[in-house]
Protein backbone atom coordinates (compact mmCIF):
# COMPACT_ATOMS: atom_id res chain seq x y z
CA UNK A 1 0.00 0.00 0.00
CA UNK A 2 3.09 2.84 0.74
CA UNK A 3 4.75 1.59 -2.12
CA UNK A 4 1.55 2.14 -4.41
CA UNK A 5 1.23 5.79 -2.17
CA UNK A 6 4.47 6.66 -3.19
CA UNK A 7 4.37 5.59 -6.81
CA UNK A 8 1.21 8.09 -7.48
CA UNK A 9 2.61 11.19 -5.54
CA UNK A 10 5.54 10.18 -7.69
CA UNK A 11 3.72 10.17 -10.83
CA UNK A 12 1.84 13.47 -9.72
CA UNK A 13 4.99 15.22 -8.92
CA UNK A 14 6.39 13.97 -12.79
CA UNK A 15 3.04 14.65 -14.44
CA UNK A 16 2.45 18.50 -12.82
CA UNK A 17 6.37 19.09 -13.50
CA UNK A 18 5.73 17.94 -17.59
CA UNK A 19 2.52 20.51 -17.27
CA UNK A 20 4.63 23.42 -15.48
CA UNK A 21 7.80 22.87 -18.14
CA UNK A 22 5.19 22.52 -21.18
CA UNK A 23 3.54 26.36 -20.56
CA UNK A 24 7.24 27.78 -20.00
CA UNK A 25 8.50 26.35 -22.92
CA UNK A 26 5.44 27.28 -25.33
CA UNK A 27 5.16 30.73 -24.04
CA UNK A 28 8.94 31.20 -25.56
CA UNK A 29 7.42 30.43 -28.92
CA UNK A 30 4.80 33.03 -28.89
CA UNK A 31 6.83 36.35 -30.06
CA UNK A 32 5.67 38.61 -32.21
CA UNK A 33 5.54 36.67 -35.47
CA UNK A 34 4.01 33.73 -34.20
CA UNK A 35 1.44 36.28 -33.19
CA UNK A 36 0.98 37.41 -36.57
CA UNK A 37 0.77 34.08 -37.97
CA UNK A 38 -1.68 33.28 -35.61
CA UNK A 39 -3.68 36.45 -36.76
CA UNK A 40 -3.64 35.48 -40.47
CA UNK A 41 -4.43 31.73 -39.68
CA UNK A 42 -7.60 32.67 -37.97
CA UNK A 43 -9.44 35.15 -40.58
CA UNK A 44 -12.16 32.77 -41.05
CA UNK A 45 -14.08 30.80 -38.18
CA UNK A 46 -13.42 26.90 -39.66
CA UNK A 47 -10.00 27.98 -39.40
CA UNK A 48 -9.88 29.32 -36.12
CA UNK A 49 -11.44 26.30 -34.82
CA UNK A 50 -9.44 24.05 -36.14
CA UNK A 51 -6.10 26.38 -35.09
CA UNK A 52 -8.04 26.64 -30.92
CA UNK A 53 -8.26 22.39 -31.72
CA UNK A 54 -4.36 22.52 -32.35
CA UNK A 55 -3.18 24.23 -29.60
CA UNK A 56 -5.75 22.76 -26.94
CA UNK A 57 -4.12 19.31 -27.80
CA UNK A 58 -0.48 20.81 -28.20
CA UNK A 59 -0.72 22.52 -24.92
CA UNK A 60 -2.86 20.94 -22.86
CA UNK A 61 -4.22 23.97 -21.33
CA UNK A 62 -7.16 25.93 -22.15
CA UNK A 63 -5.01 28.63 -19.32
CA UNK A 64 -2.02 28.78 -21.44
CA UNK A 65 -4.39 29.43 -24.90
CA UNK A 66 -6.31 32.30 -23.02
CA UNK A 67 -3.45 34.17 -22.00
CA UNK A 68 -1.60 34.65 -25.62
CA UNK A 69 -5.34 35.23 -27.32
CA UNK A 70 -5.56 37.96 -24.47
CA UNK A 71 -2.49 39.73 -25.56
CA UNK A 72 -3.19 39.52 -29.08
CA UNK A 73 -6.45 41.28 -28.32
CA UNK A 74 -5.56 43.51 -26.69
CA UNK A 75 -2.91 44.25 -28.99
CA UNK A 76 -5.44 45.03 -31.85
CA UNK A 77 -4.21 41.67 -33.50
CA UNK A 78 -7.36 39.76 -33.05
CA UNK A 79 -11.22 40.24 -32.42
CA UNK A 80 -12.51 38.73 -29.55
CA UNK A 81 -15.51 37.30 -31.56
CA UNK A 82 -12.36 34.93 -33.49
CA UNK A 83 -10.66 34.56 -30.17
CA UNK A 84 -13.28 33.20 -28.07
CA UNK A 85 -13.58 30.71 -31.19
CA UNK A 86 -10.46 29.58 -31.07
CA UNK A 87 -10.67 29.18 -26.98
CA UNK A 88 -13.76 27.60 -27.47
CA UNK A 89 -12.50 24.61 -29.69
CA UNK A 90 -9.08 24.40 -27.76
CA UNK A 91 -11.37 22.91 -25.21
CA UNK A 92 -11.83 19.64 -27.82
CA UNK A 93 -8.19 19.63 -28.07
CA UNK A 94 -7.08 19.26 -24.86
CA UNK A 95 -9.32 15.58 -24.80
CA UNK A 96 -5.98 14.71 -26.26
CA UNK A 97 -3.69 13.83 -22.72
CA UNK A 98 -7.12 12.07 -21.39
CA UNK A 99 -7.34 9.45 -24.40
CA UNK A 100 -3.48 9.41 -23.98
CA UNK A 101 -4.10 8.66 -20.25
CA UNK A 102 -6.85 5.73 -21.22
CA UNK A 103 -4.26 3.67 -23.36
CA UNK A 104 -0.85 2.02 -22.88
CA UNK A 105 1.73 3.94 -23.94
CA UNK A 106 4.90 2.96 -21.32
CA UNK A 107 7.44 2.40 -24.33
CA UNK A 108 6.48 5.15 -26.72
CA UNK A 109 6.81 7.41 -23.05
CA UNK A 110 9.95 6.10 -22.18
CA UNK A 111 11.73 6.27 -25.42
CA UNK A 112 10.21 10.01 -25.87
CA UNK A 113 11.79 10.93 -22.75
CA UNK A 114 15.08 9.40 -23.08
CA UNK A 115 15.69 10.69 -26.63
CA UNK A 116 14.84 14.66 -25.55
CA UNK A 117 16.55 14.08 -22.25
CA UNK A 118 19.86 13.02 -24.28
CA UNK A 119 19.49 15.70 -26.96
CA UNK A 120 19.11 18.25 -24.45
CA UNK A 121 21.99 16.78 -21.90
CA UNK A 122 24.68 16.97 -24.52
CA UNK A 123 23.31 20.28 -26.33
CA UNK A 124 21.96 18.60 -29.58
CA UNK A 125 19.95 20.56 -32.08
CA UNK A 126 20.50 23.84 -30.12
CA UNK A 127 18.12 25.84 -32.23
CA UNK A 128 15.53 23.53 -31.89
CA UNK A 129 15.26 23.74 -27.90
CA UNK A 130 12.73 25.01 -26.79
CA UNK A 131 10.64 22.64 -28.91
CA UNK A 132 13.08 19.62 -27.47
CA UNK A 133 11.74 21.23 -23.93
CA UNK A 134 8.18 21.13 -25.47
CA UNK A 135 8.57 17.27 -26.28
CA UNK A 136 10.34 16.52 -22.82
CA UNK A 137 7.62 18.02 -21.38
CA UNK A 138 4.98 15.96 -22.92
CA UNK A 139 6.73 13.50 -21.72
CA UNK A 140 7.28 13.85 -18.39
CA UNK A 141 3.41 14.20 -18.58
CA UNK A 142 2.47 10.96 -19.88
CA UNK A 143 5.60 9.49 -17.55
CA UNK A 144 3.77 10.44 -14.71
CA UNK A 145 0.34 9.13 -15.76
CA UNK A 146 1.68 6.02 -16.15
CA UNK A 147 3.27 5.46 -12.80
CA UNK A 148 -0.13 7.06 -11.28
CA UNK A 149 -1.77 4.02 -13.71
CA UNK A 150 0.38 1.28 -12.19
CA UNK A 151 -0.22 2.42 -8.54
CA UNK A 152 -4.04 2.28 -8.98
CA UNK A 153 -4.00 -1.00 -11.27
CA UNK A 154 -2.18 -2.72 -8.25
CA UNK A 155 -5.51 -2.10 -5.54
CA UNK A 156 -8.06 -3.30 -8.17
CA UNK A 157 -8.45 -6.49 -5.63
CA UNK A 158 -8.28 -4.00 -2.52
CA UNK A 159 -11.54 -4.98 -0.14
CA UNK A 160 -11.63 -1.13 0.84
CA UNK A 161 -11.46 0.37 -2.55
CA UNK A 162 -14.35 -2.27 -3.63
CA UNK A 163 -16.86 -0.93 -0.81
CA UNK A 164 -16.23 2.94 -1.54
CA UNK A 165 -17.37 1.64 -5.38
CA UNK A 166 -20.23 0.86 -3.77
CA UNK A 167 -20.88 3.52 -2.01
CA UNK A 168 -20.12 5.97 -5.00
CA UNK A 169 -22.82 3.36 -7.44
CA UNK A 170 -25.34 4.28 -4.36
CA UNK A 171 -24.37 8.29 -4.90
CA UNK A 172 -23.40 9.56 -7.58
CA UNK A 173 -23.84 12.95 -7.35
CA UNK A 174 -21.14 13.06 -5.05
CA UNK A 175 -18.84 11.27 -7.74
CA UNK A 176 -20.17 14.29 -9.26
CA UNK A 177 -18.89 16.65 -6.53
CA UNK A 178 -15.38 14.97 -6.71
CA UNK A 179 -15.42 15.89 -10.44
CA UNK A 180 -16.22 19.65 -9.22
CA UNK A 181 -13.66 19.58 -6.33
CA UNK A 182 -10.56 17.84 -8.17
CA UNK A 183 -11.00 20.71 -10.77
CA UNK A 184 -11.43 23.26 -8.59
CA UNK A 185 -8.05 22.69 -7.26
CA UNK A 186 -6.14 21.35 -10.15
CA UNK A 187 -5.38 24.46 -12.31
CA UNK A 188 -6.17 22.32 -15.61
CA UNK A 189 -9.29 20.45 -17.03
CA UNK A 190 -7.76 17.80 -18.94
CA UNK A 191 -5.45 16.89 -16.17
CA UNK A 192 -8.21 16.67 -13.51
CA UNK A 193 -10.01 14.27 -15.81
CA UNK A 194 -6.56 12.34 -16.53
CA UNK A 195 -6.07 12.13 -12.69
CA UNK A 196 -9.12 10.88 -12.63
CA UNK A 197 -9.05 8.04 -15.23
CA UNK A 198 -5.82 7.01 -13.57
CA UNK A 199 -7.54 7.34 -9.98
CA UNK A 200 -10.26 4.75 -11.53
CA UNK A 201 -7.81 2.43 -12.84
CA UNK A 202 -8.42 0.22 -9.56
CA UNK A 203 -12.55 0.31 -9.70
CA UNK A 204 -12.51 3.30 -7.64
CA UNK A 205 -15.62 4.19 -9.63
CA UNK A 206 -18.61 2.36 -11.65
CA UNK A 207 -19.45 3.10 -14.81
CA UNK A 208 -22.25 5.88 -14.16
CA UNK A 209 -20.08 7.68 -10.91
CA UNK A 210 -17.08 8.09 -13.73
CA UNK A 211 -19.08 9.50 -16.19
CA UNK A 212 -20.75 11.82 -13.96
CA UNK A 213 -17.01 12.84 -12.07
CA UNK A 214 -16.22 13.94 -15.79
CA UNK A 215 -19.55 15.99 -16.14
CA UNK A 216 -18.48 17.34 -12.55
CA UNK A 217 -15.57 19.05 -14.08
CA UNK A 218 -17.37 21.37 -15.72
CA UNK A 219 -18.81 23.46 -13.02
CA UNK A 220 -15.51 23.05 -11.49
CA UNK A 221 -13.32 24.92 -14.17
CA UNK A 222 -15.87 27.84 -13.70
CA UNK A 223 -15.37 27.96 -9.98
CA UNK A 224 -12.09 27.86 -10.94
CA UNK A 225 -11.36 30.40 -13.56
CA UNK A 226 -13.77 32.64 -11.67
CA UNK A 227 -11.40 32.74 -8.45
CA UNK A 228 -7.77 33.23 -10.55
CA UNK A 229 -9.60 35.81 -12.63
CA UNK A 230 -10.79 38.11 -9.32
CA UNK A 231 -8.33 40.66 -10.01
CA UNK A 232 -8.58 40.38 -13.69
CA UNK A 233 -9.62 43.49 -15.84
CA UNK A 234 -10.73 44.44 -18.89
CA UNK A 235 -9.87 41.85 -22.19
CA UNK A 236 -8.38 39.01 -19.54
CA UNK A 237 -12.01 38.88 -17.80
CA UNK A 238 -13.60 39.02 -20.39
CA UNK A 239 -12.39 36.12 -21.61
CA UNK A 240 -12.66 34.69 -18.52
CA UNK A 241 -15.88 35.62 -17.43
CA UNK A 242 -16.97 33.55 -21.14
CA UNK A 243 -15.21 30.53 -20.25
CA UNK A 244 -16.48 30.27 -16.87
CA UNK A 245 -20.31 30.24 -18.55
CA UNK A 246 -19.51 27.91 -21.19
CA UNK A 247 -17.79 25.10 -19.28
CA UNK A 248 -20.57 25.84 -16.46
CA UNK A 249 -23.00 25.09 -18.88
CA UNK A 250 -21.18 22.03 -20.47
CA UNK A 251 -20.96 20.54 -17.04
CA UNK A 252 -24.80 20.67 -16.58
CA UNK A 253 -25.69 19.73 -19.90
CA UNK A 254 -23.70 16.47 -19.79
CA UNK A 255 -24.68 15.51 -16.32
CA UNK A 256 -28.46 16.19 -17.61
CA UNK A 257 -27.93 14.14 -20.14
CA UNK A 258 -26.39 10.83 -18.44
CA UNK A 259 -29.02 11.47 -15.44
CA UNK A 260 -31.80 11.67 -18.10
CA UNK A 261 -30.10 8.36 -19.48
CA UNK A 262 -30.31 6.80 -15.93
CA UNK A 263 -33.34 7.67 -14.75
CA UNK A 264 -35.63 7.10 -17.97
CA UNK A 265 -33.59 4.65 -19.83
CA UNK A 266 -33.46 6.49 -22.76
CA UNK A 267 -29.92 5.64 -24.68
CA UNK A 268 -27.75 8.76 -24.47
CA UNK A 269 -23.96 9.35 -23.62
CA UNK A 270 -23.25 5.93 -21.91
CA UNK A 271 -25.12 4.20 -24.24
CA UNK A 272 -22.80 6.08 -27.38
CA UNK A 273 -19.12 5.48 -24.94
CA UNK A 274 -20.22 1.49 -24.45
CA UNK A 275 -20.71 1.11 -28.27
CA UNK A 276 -17.55 2.81 -29.26
CA UNK A 277 -15.61 0.49 -26.08
CA UNK A 278 -15.83 -1.65 -23.58
CA UNK A 279 -13.05 -0.01 -21.60
CA UNK A 280 -14.24 1.96 -18.41
CA UNK A 281 -11.22 4.75 -19.00
CA UNK A 282 -11.66 4.86 -22.97
CA UNK A 283 -15.66 5.88 -21.64
CA UNK A 284 -14.47 8.35 -19.31
CA UNK A 285 -12.41 10.20 -22.35
CA UNK A 286 -15.16 9.91 -24.88
CA UNK A 287 -17.43 11.37 -21.83
CA UNK A 288 -14.32 14.08 -21.65
CA UNK A 289 -14.43 15.10 -25.37
CA UNK A 290 -18.33 15.39 -25.10
CA UNK A 291 -18.51 17.87 -22.60
CA UNK A 292 -15.82 19.63 -24.29
CA UNK A 293 -17.53 19.69 -27.65
CA UNK A 294 -20.64 20.80 -25.94
CA UNK A 295 -18.66 23.64 -24.25
CA UNK A 296 -17.41 24.66 -27.59
CA UNK A 297 -20.78 24.28 -29.26
CA UNK A 298 -22.33 26.63 -26.09
CA UNK A 299 -19.18 28.95 -26.60
CA UNK A 300 -19.59 29.57 -30.53
CA UNK A 301 -23.74 30.31 -30.26
CA UNK A 302 -23.01 32.76 -28.27
CA UNK A 303 -20.94 34.73 -30.06
CA UNK A 304 -23.82 37.20 -31.43
CA UNK A 305 -24.35 38.96 -28.20
CA UNK A 306 -20.97 37.94 -26.34
CA UNK A 307 -18.21 40.13 -27.52
CA UNK A 308 -21.46 43.68 -26.53
CA UNK A 309 -22.46 41.89 -23.31
CA UNK A 310 -18.82 41.57 -22.00
CA UNK A 311 -17.94 44.65 -22.88
CA UNK A 312 -20.32 46.21 -20.63
CA UNK A 313 -19.66 43.56 -17.86
CA UNK A 314 -15.93 44.07 -18.16
CA UNK A 315 -14.68 47.28 -20.28
CA UNK A 316 -11.61 47.49 -21.94
CA UNK A 317 -9.19 49.42 -19.31
CA UNK A 318 -7.70 52.81 -20.14
CA UNK A 319 -4.19 51.13 -20.32
CA UNK A 320 -5.88 48.67 -23.03
CA UNK A 321 -7.42 51.16 -25.16
CA UNK A 322 -3.93 52.57 -25.48
CA UNK A 323 -1.88 49.75 -25.81
CA UNK A 324 -3.92 48.34 -28.54
CA UNK A 325 -3.13 49.99 -32.12
CA UNK A 326 -6.03 50.90 -34.11
CA UNK A 327 -4.39 51.34 -37.49
CA UNK A 328 -1.57 48.57 -37.46
CA UNK A 329 -2.62 45.16 -38.24
CA UNK A 330 -1.54 41.26 -39.78
CA UNK A 331 -3.66 42.98 -43.04
CA UNK A 332 -1.53 45.96 -42.87
CA UNK A 333 2.09 43.73 -43.42
CA UNK A 334 0.59 43.17 -47.06
CA UNK A 335 0.04 46.68 -48.42
CA UNK A 336 3.84 48.23 -47.25
CA UNK A 337 3.12 51.10 -49.22
CA UNK A 338 1.16 52.21 -46.36
CA UNK A 339 2.77 51.34 -43.32
CA UNK A 340 4.54 54.93 -43.15
CA UNK A 341 0.92 56.86 -42.81
CA UNK A 342 -0.33 53.77 -40.80
CA UNK A 343 2.61 54.22 -38.51
CA UNK A 344 2.12 58.26 -38.09
CA UNK A 345 -1.22 57.43 -37.35
CA UNK A 346 -0.19 55.13 -34.28
CA UNK A 347 2.83 57.70 -33.17
CA UNK A 348 0.16 60.53 -33.11
CA UNK A 349 -1.83 58.45 -30.35
CA UNK A 350 1.07 58.24 -28.85
CA UNK A 351 1.98 61.59 -28.26
CA UNK A 352 -1.62 62.66 -27.89
CA UNK A 353 -1.53 60.55 -24.68
CA UNK A 354 1.11 62.50 -23.59
CA UNK A 355 -0.66 65.48 -22.77
CA UNK A 356 -2.98 63.46 -20.64
CA UNK A 357 0.12 62.79 -18.21
CA UNK A 358 0.22 66.19 -16.92
CA UNK A 359 -3.40 66.62 -17.00
CA UNK A 360 -3.42 63.58 -14.64
CA UNK A 361 -0.71 65.44 -12.44
CA UNK A 362 -3.10 68.52 -12.27
CA UNK A 363 -5.72 66.21 -10.80
CA UNK A 364 -3.34 64.30 -8.54
CA UNK A 365 -3.90 61.31 -10.30
CA UNK A 366 -0.79 58.81 -9.67
CA UNK A 367 -2.41 55.82 -11.22
CA UNK A 368 -3.76 57.14 -13.69
CA UNK A 369 -0.13 58.51 -14.82
CA UNK A 370 0.71 54.95 -14.52
CA UNK A 371 -1.88 52.86 -16.04
CA UNK A 372 -0.82 56.10 -19.35
CA UNK A 373 2.47 55.01 -19.35
CA UNK A 374 2.07 50.78 -19.45
CA UNK A 375 0.04 51.65 -22.47
CA UNK A 376 1.86 53.59 -24.11
CA UNK A 377 5.04 51.33 -23.20
CA UNK A 378 2.79 48.51 -24.95
CA UNK A 379 1.98 50.61 -27.60
CA UNK A 380 5.19 51.53 -28.52
CA UNK A 381 6.69 48.08 -28.33
CA UNK A 382 3.64 46.92 -31.00
CA UNK A 383 5.16 49.71 -33.33
CA UNK A 384 8.72 48.86 -32.92
CA UNK A 385 8.13 45.16 -33.78
CA UNK A 386 5.76 46.18 -36.75
CA UNK A 387 8.46 48.29 -38.13
CA UNK A 388 11.00 45.59 -37.60
CA UNK A 389 8.84 43.52 -39.07
CA UNK A 390 8.33 45.34 -42.34
CA UNK A 391 12.11 45.94 -43.03
CA UNK A 392 12.27 42.44 -43.10
CA UNK A 393 10.37 42.62 -45.98
CA UNK A 394 11.88 43.28 -49.34
CA UNK A 395 11.12 46.51 -49.95
CA UNK A 396 11.82 49.51 -52.95
CA UNK A 397 15.06 51.66 -51.41
CA UNK A 398 12.85 54.91 -50.43
CA UNK A 399 9.81 52.82 -48.46
CA UNK A 400 12.58 50.98 -46.58
CA UNK A 401 14.49 54.29 -46.35
CA UNK A 402 11.31 55.81 -44.95
CA UNK A 403 10.86 53.47 -42.51
CA UNK A 404 14.08 53.36 -41.25
CA UNK A 405 13.56 57.01 -40.38
CA UNK A 406 10.54 56.19 -38.93
CA UNK A 407 12.28 54.00 -36.41
CA UNK A 408 14.72 56.56 -35.43
CA UNK A 409 11.56 58.89 -34.90
CA UNK A 410 9.78 56.11 -32.71
CA UNK A 411 13.25 55.84 -30.41
CA UNK A 412 13.07 59.62 -30.00
CA UNK A 413 8.97 59.20 -28.92
CA UNK A 414 9.35 56.13 -26.59
CA UNK A 415 12.27 58.18 -24.84
CA UNK A 416 10.08 60.97 -24.69
CA UNK A 417 7.32 59.16 -23.20
CA UNK A 418 9.12 57.82 -20.70
CA UNK A 419 10.94 61.18 -19.33
CA UNK A 420 7.27 62.60 -19.50
CA UNK A 421 5.94 59.64 -17.49
CA UNK A 422 9.10 60.23 -14.79
CA UNK A 423 8.47 64.03 -14.91
CA UNK A 424 4.57 63.60 -14.36
CA UNK A 425 5.34 61.10 -11.60
CA UNK A 426 8.43 63.47 -9.67
CA UNK A 427 5.94 66.61 -10.10
CA UNK A 428 2.27 64.89 -8.85
CA UNK A 429 2.80 65.77 -5.31
CA UNK A 430 3.85 69.23 -6.13
CA UNK A 431 1.58 70.53 -8.85
CA UNK A 432 0.02 73.31 -6.89
CA UNK A 433 3.41 74.93 -6.29
CA UNK A 434 4.68 78.07 -8.45
CA UNK A 435 8.26 76.36 -10.40
CA UNK A 436 6.95 72.88 -10.29
CA UNK A 437 3.85 73.89 -11.94
CA UNK A 438 5.49 76.72 -14.28
CA UNK A 439 7.08 74.07 -15.57
CA UNK A 440 4.20 71.88 -15.91
CA UNK A 441 2.70 74.32 -18.28
CA UNK A 442 5.75 75.16 -20.41
CA UNK A 443 5.62 71.78 -20.99
CA UNK A 444 2.50 71.28 -21.70
CA UNK A 445 2.43 74.42 -23.98
CA UNK A 446 5.58 72.64 -25.92
CA UNK A 447 3.63 69.06 -26.69
CA UNK A 448 0.89 70.87 -27.52
CA UNK A 449 2.85 72.60 -30.53
CA UNK A 450 4.72 69.61 -31.08
CA UNK A 451 1.00 68.02 -31.98
CA UNK A 452 0.09 70.75 -34.02
CA UNK A 453 3.22 70.45 -35.99
CA UNK A 454 2.87 67.06 -36.15
CA UNK A 455 -0.28 66.99 -38.02
CA UNK A 456 0.00 69.78 -40.41
CA UNK A 457 3.38 69.55 -41.27
CA UNK A 458 3.28 73.32 -41.83
CA UNK A 459 6.76 74.85 -42.17
CA UNK A 460 5.50 77.72 -39.58
CA UNK A 461 3.97 75.20 -37.13
CA UNK A 462 7.61 73.82 -37.33
CA UNK A 463 9.73 76.65 -37.11
CA UNK A 464 7.86 77.24 -33.63
CA UNK A 465 8.76 73.82 -32.35
CA UNK A 466 12.01 74.64 -32.94
CA UNK A 467 12.30 77.91 -31.51
CA UNK A 468 10.73 77.14 -28.56
CA UNK A 469 12.74 73.78 -28.04
CA UNK A 470 16.30 76.35 -27.88
CA UNK A 471 18.64 75.62 -25.45
CA UNK A 472 16.93 76.43 -21.79
CA UNK A 473 19.58 75.77 -19.55
CA UNK A 474 20.16 78.86 -18.18
CA UNK A 475 16.14 79.31 -18.02
CA UNK A 476 16.63 76.26 -15.73
CA UNK A 477 19.24 77.10 -13.35
CA UNK A 478 17.44 80.59 -12.79
CA UNK A 479 14.56 78.71 -11.63
CA UNK A 480 16.51 76.30 -9.52
CA UNK A 481 18.02 79.65 -7.62
CA UNK A 482 14.79 81.19 -7.30
CA UNK A 483 13.34 77.92 -5.67
CA UNK A 484 16.20 77.81 -3.55
CA UNK A 485 16.47 81.48 -2.57
CA UNK A 486 13.13 82.61 -1.93
CA UNK A 487 11.28 79.45 -0.56
CA UNK A 488 13.75 78.30 2.65
CA UNK A 489 11.04 76.42 3.79
CA UNK A 490 11.76 73.62 0.93
CA UNK A 491 14.94 73.17 1.26
CA UNK A 492 14.41 69.02 1.89
CA UNK A 493 12.74 68.93 -1.69
CA UNK A 494 15.52 71.03 -3.57
CA UNK A 495 16.88 67.53 -5.20
CA UNK A 496 13.27 66.66 -6.35
CA UNK A 497 13.32 70.37 -7.98
CA UNK A 498 16.49 69.77 -9.36
CA UNK A 499 15.33 66.33 -10.55
CA UNK A 500 12.02 67.37 -12.29
CA UNK A 501 13.78 70.39 -14.07
CA UNK A 502 16.62 68.15 -15.69
CA UNK A 503 13.69 66.11 -16.85
CA UNK A 504 12.25 68.99 -17.75
CA UNK A 505 15.63 69.76 -20.21
CA UNK A 506 15.56 66.34 -21.23
CA UNK A 507 11.95 66.31 -22.59
CA UNK A 508 12.57 69.96 -24.21
CA UNK A 509 15.88 68.12 -25.87
CA UNK A 510 13.72 65.39 -27.05
CA UNK A 511 10.95 67.27 -28.51
CA UNK A 512 14.06 69.52 -30.27
CA UNK A 513 15.25 66.43 -31.86
CA UNK A 514 11.52 65.52 -32.84
CA UNK A 515 10.99 68.96 -34.36
CA UNK A 516 14.19 68.39 -36.31
CA UNK A 517 12.97 65.21 -37.66
CA UNK A 518 9.64 66.84 -38.88
CA UNK A 519 11.29 69.24 -40.34
CA UNK A 520 13.87 66.66 -42.22
CA UNK A 521 10.79 64.56 -43.11
CA UNK A 522 8.97 67.45 -44.87
CA UNK A 523 11.81 68.53 -46.66
CA UNK A 524 12.43 64.89 -48.01
CA UNK A 525 8.34 64.90 -48.82
CA UNK A 526 8.90 67.89 -50.67
CA UNK A 527 11.62 66.63 -52.85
Amino acid sequence: MVESIALYVGGLGFFFSGTAGLSANLRQLTGQRFRILLSRATNHPLRAGLLGVAAGALTQSTSVVAWVLSGMVASGLLPLRRALIVLACANIGTAGLVFAAAVDLHLPVLFLVGACGLMLGFNLFVKWKPGIGTMLSIGLVLFGLDLMKQAFGSLSANHGLKQAAAFFDRWPDVAFLLGTVMRSAIPSSSATAAITVTINKGGLLGEFPAMMSIAGIGIGAAIATLLLSGNFRGIPRQIAVYQSMTTAAGGVVVAGLLLLERLAGIPLLLALSGVVTRSNAAQMAIIYLVLNMVIALVCIGGLNWAPGWLARVSPPTLEEDLSRPRYLNAEALLSPETAPDLVALEQLRAMGALGEYLEAVRCGNGQLIRSLHNGAKALGEEIARFLQTMLEQSLATTLASQLISFQRKEEILRALEENVFLFASTLESHGAEEIPGRMLEALDTILLTAMDALKSKDPADVDLLVSMTDDRGSTMERLRSRYRLENPAHAGDISTLHYATTLFERNVWLMRQLALWIREDVTMSAA
